[in-house]
């Protein structure tokens, strides 16, 4: 079976060795060296690629089954990633997996050529996943006879199992849509005639509002109809074209720390008896939180934060920049960093002799930490502490662009999804934001800018002119993307100091369905480019329908002025 396989295959997607591909003898390899060292067999640029160690890790051929691989950390400074799992000691590698190599370091896929036909990756389930401005590392080890599953897994696992306990709900639901689906008939039937003079395009128009908008009023209707007969549209090339350089992508890196000792926090695990770690947790009033620890304390753990990108807009001229809060101040947001291939957590019981005691069978399940907020922590070290995040880089790079600039948080909002940052750049143009919440309707046309993840990324490779910097770099282009769709619906929160609150906030419902992680925090635009509204969640899939909702700018409008009392 091994005589067909020629050589190691490694695919340079990111770093100073983007686009290349290099090959190494299979039966003349064992193994495979990472690092920056000139004895590694994949070797990095010792300039550029610098949070890669010397010796930062391998990729090992089983001596017993050739065609079985193992990806070894050599308990590098900055980790090593597979599938974006951190890696712990050593884990299994499959042919197509992807490695990087150090947090935001250079990324390859590995492969073998040719790669036998059992070995061929099968039909990828494509998801929608939520628009997070996040990249979240998890954790990976060892893999055991039982293995975890991750969070995309278990929140479809919860979902399904929610559908089902919810089968008698869903039954009223589907019988009342059946009686207000009735209802729009004979309304469209009220209105055919009106129809019937619109050209084609008009038409369409109108029927793809109606359809999203079955329990629309007659007056709405009529409201709908009048447009389309109108011919009125959406200039959306032109509502692009004057807000393109208004629109920003921001990177950001975050860290928790405890205040007093003004050092990093870590999350611990702890190895069952196959060697297979898991997270620790501590019970509080509030609820179930993280075991965290400092840096110097921690025997086995992960850093809480993440790294990630995410979208934004010129408030004013003097460089202040709205943004989502899970960006901006992300430590204020539900966090989704934990290890979720390595759950259930263990329960701390206790502490003896400095370290803690935990129950001998993990109990606590995913569904249980999934709702946590990092700066709600109240323990360090099993004790009461004060913990605060920060950010450890904030920078954005304006449209068409690769030149970063250093911003700082200015502040984030106590009740919504936006924040404040600014960068220290004069006279730049700012985006018309209009508060019209009270008069916005459903069905109207809009707008979303913003920097997707999952759009393809422009790169180009630059020339040093400096001589004490002579290698060349590679940059991505911020390159916005234009969303067009409507608004579905006006979700209304209640009063903001009910006990009755639904927890979800005054929000545009929207039917976009071409943003996504990295798109959070990006303007919304109605018809005539005024910003209404900032992008913050999405979600869904093909059955249930993609759906996406913004935040109305009054609560972005609010963060540039100064707010006096309660």
């Amino acid at each position: 079976m091994t005589a067909s396989v020629k050589n190691f295959v490694i695919r340079h997607t990111a770093g100073a060795k983007i686009n290349q591909v290099e090959e190494f003898d299979f039966n003349a390899h064992n193994e495979l060296t990472l690092g920056r060292s000139g004895d590694s067999d994949i070797q990095f640029d010792p300039e550029i690629d610098t949070v890669v160690s010397r010796e930062h890790g391998k990729i090992v051929k089983d001596s017993a089954d050739p065609l079985r691989f193992s990806l070894v950390d050599n308990n590098s400074r900055n980790g090593l990633f597979l599938n974006k799992n951190k890696v712990l000691g050593t884990t299994r590698l499959s042919p197509g997996d992807e490695i990087q190599v150090g947090t935001n370091g250079p990324i390859f896929v590995f492969d073998i050529d040719p790669r036998p036909l059992e070995m061929m990756p099968q039909t990828r389930l494509v998801e929608i996943l939520k628009p997070t401005s996040e990249f979240v590392p998890a954790e990976a080890g060892d893999t055991p006879a039982k293995t975890g599953i991750g969070k995309q897994t278990f929140e479809r696992v919860i979902t399904h199992e929610r559908k089902k306990s919810q089968k008698t709900l869903w039954t009223a639901v589907i019988a009342a849509v059946v009686v207000l689906g009735t209802l729009g008939f004979v309304m469209w039937q009220k209105n055919k005639d009106d129809m019937s003079s619109l050209t084609v395009s008009e038409r369409r128009r109108a029927d793809s509002l109606l359809a999203m908008n079955k329990d629309l009023t007659k007056v709405q209707i009529d409201s709908i109809l009048k447009t389309a007969q109108a011919g009125q549209s959406v200039a959306y090339d032109k509502i692009a074209s004057a807000n393109v350089d208004k629109v920003v992508k921001i990177y950001i890196s975050w860290e928790l720390y405890e205040v007093s000792e003004n050092e990093e926090l870590y999350h611990e695990y702890r190895p069952d008896a196959n060697g297979v770690f898991h997270p620790l947790f501590v019970q509080t009033t509030a609820g179930i939180e993280p075991y965290l620890v400092t840096k110097r304390s921690s025997i086995v753990g992960l850093p809480v934060g993440s790294s990630g990108t995410g979208s934004g807009f010129v408030a004013t001229s003097d460089g202040k920049i709205l943004t989502n809060r899970h960006v901006g101040a992300a430590w204020q947001t539900r966090y989704n960093g934990f290890s979720w291939n390595n759950f259930p957590g263990y329960l701390v019981q206790g502490m003896k002799n400095g370290q803690p005691v935990y129950d001998a069978t993990p109990m606590i399940t995913e569904d249980q930490a999934m709702g946590w907020v990092p700066s709600e922590a109240t323990l360090v070290n099993g004790r009461p502490a004060q913990v605060e995040g920060r950010n450890k880089y904030l920078k954005v790079v304006f449209a068409n662009s690769t030149q970063p600039y250093e911003a700082h948080l200015v502040t984030a909002s106590q009740s919504h999804d936006v924040s404040m940052i600014k960068v220290d750049v004069n006279d730049l143009e700012p985006v018309t934001m209009t508060d019209n919440y009270s008069t916005v309707k459903s069905g109207q046309g809009i707008v979303v800018m913003g920097y997707p993840g999952g759009a393809p990324q422009q790169r180009i490779v630059r020339k040093s002119n400096d001589p004490f910097k002579p290698n060349p770099a590679v940059f991505t282009i911020a390159s916005p993307v234009t969303s067009p769709g409507h608004i579905q619906q006006i979700v209304k929160s209640s009063s903001e100091f009910s006990a009755k609150d639904s927890g979800f906030g005054d929000s545009y419902q929207l039917d976009l369905n071409a943003t996504g992680g990295g798109n959070s925090g990006g303007p919304m635009f109605d018809e005539k480019g005024n910003v209404i509204g900032i992008y913050y969640a999405g979600g869904g899939n093909a059955n249930q329908g993609i759906i996406s909702f913004a935040i109305p700018i009054k609560y972005g409008i609010e963060l540039l002025t100064v707010q006096k009392g309660l």
